[in-house]
């Protein structure tokens, strides 16, 4: 192994221990107080406390990397397929990746006041939902990774689209109410937020429906003794359900060209916040419970595990 090489760096003594030490709370508390900033700016915005919520930001966002590449070791699976946990998780570094991407990009925007709440609200429900590493369907490890990637792009640009709807329908009301106010906040301008809006709704979709599809198929062709999926499990029916919501929703913004900016708002948050209750409500219920899910719950692995591994 070559010194100085992105392995060697990864696998190098400091660098583990650092891994090891790092949990949850850490970058939870570093975006806890990245969102503190963003509330204290609420009146007026100051270059300081702005350089201070992006270092917090970009310190979070490194335990996080480590807490998932330690997950990831421990299970020998990507985080994407080790469990709902890992997976939740994943969504919620892309998420601030995003923020750190539109913060760098013009930092007197104050998209953080609406993005914090719903990263918080993942790493937080991460913990409530089954941490336990599943090695089933393994023998399709590559369609596994399909599927999990795309249900994980799928789900990052619902959260873009429900944020997005909502940083609309935030700033009509300022304009309406006539609350632009010399250093109050600043957000981007209804016809930018709007272009957003559907370019992420119009993009999340085809990704959610190639990640429903390709889990159907693995379900279909999965061997004997691992889990299958049935239509009594929530999970899929949330699923089923939810992207009939969001496809019913993408239909209407492609053929509703000239549909009021608000109403396109509502409606998207509306579905978009709709899809991620579902998902994360269902995940802790199977967790909560120990009901049979094909997305796993700590009773469905235990079981799985006794019944062997394909080869």
């Amino acid at each position: 192994m070559q010194i100085g090489s992105p392995v060697y760096f990864l696998r190098s003594r400091a660098v583990n221990e650092i891994m090891l030490k790092t949990t949850v709370i850490c970058f939870l508390a570093s975006y806890g107080l990245a969102f503190a900033c963003e509330l204290s700016q609420l009146k007026r915005r100051y270059a300081l406390t702005r350089i201070v919520s992006l270092l917090l930001a970009v310190a979070g966002l490194v335990a996080h990397t480590f807490y998932l590449l330690r997950r990831s070791n421990q299970s020998d699976l990507p985080p994407l397929l080790s469990s709902a946990h890992d997976w939740l998780l994943v969504v919620a570094w892309l998420a601030v990746l995003v923020y750190l991407f539109v913060t760098m990009a013009d930092g007197e925007l104050a998209t953080g006041l609406v993005m914090w709440p719903v990263i918080l609200i993942l790493v937080i429900t991460s913990r409530f939902v089954t941490d336990s590493p599943s090695h089933r369907l393994d023998y399709h490890r590559g369609w596994k990774m399909l599927h999990a990637s795309m249900l994980g792009l799928g789900t990052t640009f619902v959260l873009l689209g429900f944020v997005s709807s909502l940083l609309y329908l935030w700033q009509h009301r300022r304009l309406k109410k006539r609350l632009m106010t010399t250093g109050a906040v600043k957000l981007p301008n209804l016809e930018l937020i709007e272009r957003l809006n559907r370019w992420a709704i119009l993009t999340a979709v085809p990704f959610q429906a190639f990640g429903i599809a390709t889990g159907f198929g693995l379900s279909i062709f999965a061997k004997g003794g691992e889990l299958p999926m049935t239509w009594t499990d929530p999970v899929v029916i949330g699923g089923a359900i939810t992207g009939l919501l969001m496809g019913a929703l993408f239909v209407w913004l492609l053929t509703q060209k000239r549909s009021p900016g608000r109403q396109v708002a509502l409606l998207t948050a509306w579905a978009c916040g709709f899809l991620l209750v579902t998902m994360i409500g269902l995940q802790m219920l199977t967790a909560a419970v120990g009901m049979r899910s094909i997305h796993g719950s700590a009773s469905a692995l235990s079981e799985a595990a006794t019944q062997g591994r394909a080869p």
